[in-house]
């Protein structure tokens, strides 16, 4: 079981977003705490506790393209590397944006 890991993500969406998907990636979307003014999103999960922190909604130029993205730090306390890399498998799929 690991105690505390830190992990940095950037992600192509914003905060509307991510607070919308981010509750399909446990099963019990009602123990999922929002703080919206401060950016934060924690549960309970396997027996331990995740949170996500959201830095300030970015813009991504490329060329004449605008691409909205949101850096966050994830924090696993207490959950197995075996949980962690479940719920790290299914945020990925959730936050999968359609393509090729």
């Amino acid at each position: 079981m690991t105690n505390h890991i830190e992990l940095k993500r950037d992600m192509a969406v914003t905060h509307d977003e991510f607070y919308r998907l981010v509750r399909t990636t446990i099963s019990d979307a009602e123990l999922i705490n929002i703080d919206i003014i401060n950016y934060m999103v924690d549960f309970p999960f396997e027996g331990g506790h995740i949170s996500i922190s959201l830095d300030e909604e970015q813009t991504r130029k490329l060329a004449s393209l605008s691409i909205q993205h949101t850096p966050m730090k994830l924090i696993f306390n207490n959950i197995t590397k075996n949980d962690i890399d479940a719920y790290l498998e299914k945020f990925d799929v959730s936050f999968h944006k359609g393509g090729g």
